[in-house]
């Protein structure tokens, strides 16, 4: 697994692996100190026991639009796989371009510089060497052992067309969720090279799209409240509109429960009608039931990553009040990296 690090690198689970399941205060205690291994070297997390592996270093790397150093490299967004299916490629966003690494994170080139910051590139999930991205109204792919470069929809019908940043390519590979001229949503399959029923949002600010994993979609609008278009409404792949699931939007992702049913992972911090404060919920799409699975101190938000059908999500907590590790402002679960099971059983801490 891929985590954003705190020193503008980026870092991979080593094959020691541990973690602590209480809810303690822990403060890293090299904090202040810590010289990170060389890029393809590890370390230990001195508190959990997670063995992690460094796999860029942004400083030592020349940009191919500046010809300067790099500010960052990392992955896009926590939603959606930086990996291709057989995990042996990986796509790492270098600022304003994306780059190819191997799946042991060593950098293999620069990508053409149509598959920007701005272009999604999501991996195929049934052909281990293509990835798609957006260009305008045109969704394209990339073959990365030939290069090529084919257009597989231009939709004429608008100017542009969106994923809106957060979502991947669905769970059966074959759907994506777009907003064409950033207003008209429709689900795309690529098998049959056609859209059915569009969603027009009507003018109303919205957020983000996400495809389930039975390919109904998720809108997330700017507006919160239990009124329509308000919070995270729930269509059909026909953009038939089902119910509201939450009154508030938030860093989430959408999975499968262990036993298949279609769940939201989500941080319930902005919802005005809560069930618990600052609590990581898990709500069926089913019925918009939700469950605590977790709660932090009102000081943290997160991002989160929700693994296919794996049983589990992981979570990146992070304090943007950016308090020292002593002080009483760190609280329990601060900066650190969570896995949390889906029943509300277990967490485990797996890093700062």
């Amino acid at each position: 697994m891929i985590v954003r690090f705190a020193l503008a690198a980026l870092v991979a689970f080593g094959s020691a692996f541990a973690s602590t399941s209480d809810s303690n205060v822990y403060a890293p205690p090299d904090y202040y100190t810590m010289l990170p291994p060389l890029d393809g070297g590890s370390y230990t997390d001195p508190v959990f026991g997670t063995s992690i592996k460094r796999i860029t270093n942004a400083r030592a790397a020349i940009s191919a639009d500046s010809g300067t150093t790099l500010p960052w490299i990392e992955q896009e967004y926590s939603t959606m796989s930086p990996f291709n299916p057989n995990n042996t490629l990986l796509l790492l966003i270098h600022v304003s371009y994306f780059a190819l690494y191997d799946g042991s994170g060593h950098f293999l080139r620069d990508l053409p510089r149509e598959v920007n910051a701005s272009s999604q590139p999501r991996w195929s999930r049934r052909v281990p060497y293509i990835f798609y991205y957006i260009r305008g109204n045109e969704l394209r792919q990339y073959n990365v052992f030939t290069s090529a470069i084919s257009v597989v929809h231009t939709f004429s019908e608008y100017s542009s067309i969106d994923g809106k940043g957060e979502s991947d390519i669905s769970f059966d590979g074959d759907h994506f969720v777009f907003a064409g001229d950033n207003r008209y949503v429709f689900v795309y399959q690529i098998s049959t090279d056609s859209k059915v029923s569009t969603f027009d949002t009507g003018g109303r600010g919205f957020d983000s799209l996400y495809i389930t994993p039975n390919d109904n979609v998720t809108i997330t609008w700017f507006q919160n409240g239990p009124n329509r278009y308000n919070g995270i409404e729930l269509f059909d792949r026909n953009m038939n509109f089902q119910r509201q699931l939450t009154q508030a939007g938030g860093h989430m992702d959408v999975t499968r429960d262990t036993n298949g049913d279609e769940v939201l992972i989500w941080p319930n911090a902005a919802d005005p009608a809560y069930i618990s404060e600052n609590g990581i919920v898990k709500v069926r799409l089913s019925d918009g039931h939700q469950t605590t699975l977790v709660t932090f101190d009102w000081s943290l938000a997160v991002h989160v990553s929700a693994p296919d059908s794996s049983g589990w999500a992981f979570v990146e907590t992070y304090a943007p009040g950016d308090p020292g590790p002593n002080s009483s402002g760190w609280k329990p679960y601060t900066n650190e990296l969570l896995q949390i099971k889906l029943d509300g059983t277990e967490v485990r801490r797996l890093a700062h």
